[in-house]
């Protein structure tokens, strides 16, 4: 079963990829290689694909999402991730940890 450490190598990998990719397409289209419509389908892209992440959290295990949580919080030290990313990221898995608390407490 994946553990914190797990959780925590997903995030900074993820947070770390994403990163390079925009770099990379911003490049592209201030070369003029792409077409600046691009951006705006990288940014639809990446809307969906946070939305699926968010709707497979609530199957991660608990010491995965901490790991996640603290790999975010490194992040975010690092100007890697916006503000509003690290709001959304940060308050699915809480919430998931705290419905998981409540239904193990009778």
């Amino acid at each position: 079963m994946p553990t914190g450490e797990h959780g925590l190598k997903r995030a900074i990998t993820e947070i770390v990829g994403g990163f390079i990719t925009s770099a990379i397409i911003s490049a592209f289209v201030k070369s003029e290689i792409l077409d600046p419509s691009f951006i705006l389908l990288f940014h639809l892209l990446n809307v969906i694909l946070i939305l699926s992440l968010l709707l497979k959290m609530k199957y991660w295990g608990t010491s995965y999402l901490l790991g996640w949580l603290f790999g975010l919080l490194l992040m975010s030290q690092t100007g890697l991730i916006g503000t509003l990313e690290l709001l959304i990221y940060f308050a699915v898995p809480i919430i998931y940890i705290i419905i998981r608390k409540s239904r193990t407490e009778y």
